[in-house]
């Protein structure tokens, strides 16, 4: 699924996967963060489609805008709270200075902190 623009000088299709990538990027990016969590659900279905994205990050388009929910693993000894306001925060900012859509929810879920 893409999300579509237009402005006088023609049509913006951004799709799911660069929001995914930039999403990605922009999440790893923080200190404090271990990993994406994995979905279970994902993992089985691409078990048999052989696929290898299992990340848990679901993109939702709502009319003009986005919606990201993210599940994440942290690092031992993070402040949750200040973490997951990073995210959102660094995720909204990379998106819309990327692709010029309006990110209306970044939802973030602390799956697990991960002992090494």
């Amino acid at each position: 699924m893409m999300l579509k623009k237009e402005n006088i000088q023609g049509q913006l299709k951004v799709s799911k996967d660069v929001i995914f990538t930039i999403t990605k990027n922009a999440v790893l990016d923080i200190d404090g963060i271990c990993s994406i969590a994995n979905d279970k659900k994902k993992i089985l279905r691409n078990m048999f489609l052989s696929q290898t994205d299992s990340e848990s990050i679901d993109i939702n388009f709502v009319n003009d805008t986005v919606e990201i929910s993210i599940s994440l693993y942290v690092n031992p000894g993070v402040k949750v709270k200040s973490i997951a306001e990073q995210v959102q925060n660094n995720v909204k900012n990379e998106v819309q200075s990327m692709t010029g859509i309006t990110v209306s929810k970044v939802n973030v879920t602390i799956s697990e902190v991960k002992f090494n």
